[in-house]
């Protein structure tokens, strides 16, 4: 291609990027002002109700004043939970504190509608810096919880999933933090915290799959590690290196964009040797920049990077992509945004999809690992998984 040519489609591309960037930010503020006001209305509304309620009936008719004062269609109500056959009377929250401007007022809000719920009372659990919610989970169900909800981002997620699967404890989410993946794919409103309550309170119960994954220097280091869950997507090479380097600061200003800002420097980086075997032995050998490993294929902006990544049908999509340069990378995102295109692809660029139920794969070079978007160390070697059925999550009724 001339470089005439080159150079008005890359500034094209830039002003493009610049100008989704700047609408992020501004959806975002005001997204965030109009859920706090939101909460703020109905927390007010509910209390004000609350007390005028007298001694003798101060249960049954602060339920039902709070619900017509506060509610709106999409508020979870007592005949909504009714119509449903709904009814959990242990609910615990594990909330994540440091992904609300106002924890206080967020706990609030939770506790006034899961009261409305039939006279539900929520149990709340808030995450720490060193725990960040698998202890919480553990804790709510020796408590007796039948539904756990899990208020926080795709980490809080993750964690409260790995106490949870294998048990009887259903499991929902209410999003709140940058990317939110797993929401996406589940469609539970991501900035409508009435509507992801009303999901968790009365939705129906659906049997996931999860992942499991390994990962060590050494094939000795590999058998000893610790397995870790994910129920999105792990990453082996450039994808990991982007979730290390994206800083929470620009998470909080514009979103998943964040992540596209900071993998604008990892575009160049070298592919490397790729050695993965599938269930029966079969082995491929390829040169890749990263490896990811989708137990749902849904990003931000709708894009289906993984189209047979099903959260319930017992395999996990592998996809394996290896680029030189820009270039190479753009061609990358050509064939997955638009896989329905024709789109050249040169010796030097690599996209090979597997679906399986187990996968083992060796680097020629150490490469980081994520979990859904949480970074881990460098490894050579990893193993992963999938356990079919074995977390009960809670999902829309038409989900």
């Amino acid at each position: 291609m001339d470089a005439a040519l080159i150079l008005p489609l890359v500034s094209c591309a830039l002003t493009l990027i610049a100008l989704v960037m700047l609408g992020a930010v501004l959806h975002r503020q005001g997204t965030d002002r109009a859920t706090l006001r939101d909460i703020d209305r109905r927390t007010r509304a509910g209390a004000r109700a609350a007390s005028t309620a007298t001694p003798d009936a101060a249960p049954a008719r602060a339920t039902n004043a709070a619900g017509a004062a506060g509610a709106d269609d999409d508020e979870p109500t007592e005949s909504d939970a009714a119509a449903e056959g709904a009814h959990l009377p242990h609910i615990a929250v594990v909330l994540n504190p440091s992904k609300h401007a106002d924890p206080e007022r967020y706990r609030e809000y939770l506790h006034q509608s899961i009261e409305r719920f039939e006279g539900s009372q929520a149990r709340f659990y808030e995450t720490t810096r060193e725990d960040p919610g698998y202890g919480q989970a553990l804790q709510a169900v020796r408590d007796g919880a039948d539904l756990v909800i899990a208020a926080g981002g795709d980490g809080t997620v993750r964690t409260v999933a790995a106490a949870l699967a294998g048990t009887d404890t259903t499991m929902a989410v209410l999003p709140v933090g940058t990317g939110n993946l797993l929401a996406r794919n589940l469609d539970v409103p991501l900035e409508d915290v009435a509507g992801a309550l009303k999901v968790a309170l009365h939705g129906r119960d659906r049997m996931a799959d999860v992942g499991w994954m390994r990962s060590g220097r050494t094939p000795q280091e590999l058998e000893i590690a610790r397995p870790e869950i994910f129920l999105v997507m792990a990453g082996f090479g450039a994808d990991a290196e982007i979730m290390g380097a994206t800083s929470p600061t620009m998470k909080r200003r514009i979103g998943w964009m964040a992540y596209v800002v900071a993998g604008a420097k990892y575009v160049a980086g070298r592919s490397q040797d790729v050695h993965i075997t599938l269930p029966g032995g079969t082995r491929r050998t390829m040169l890749a920049r990263t490896v990811l490993i989708g137990n749902v294929g849904k990003l931000p902006g709708g894009i289906v990077l993984m189209p047979d990544a099903e959260i319930d049908n017992g395999r996990l999509e592998v996809l394996a992509l290896g680029w030189r340069g820009a270039a190479g990378l753009g061609q990358i995102i050509a064939q997955l945004v638009t896989p329905r295109m024709r789109v050249q692809t040169p010796r030097t660029t690599t996209v090979e999809r597997f679906l399986v139920s187990r996968v083992e794969i060796v680097s020629g070079k150490p490469l980081p690992v994520q979990y859904d978007g949480d970074p881990d160390r460098e490894a050579t070697h990893i193993t992963a998984w999938v356990e079919p059925a074995s977390l009960r999550l809670r999902v829309p009724q038409d989900a």
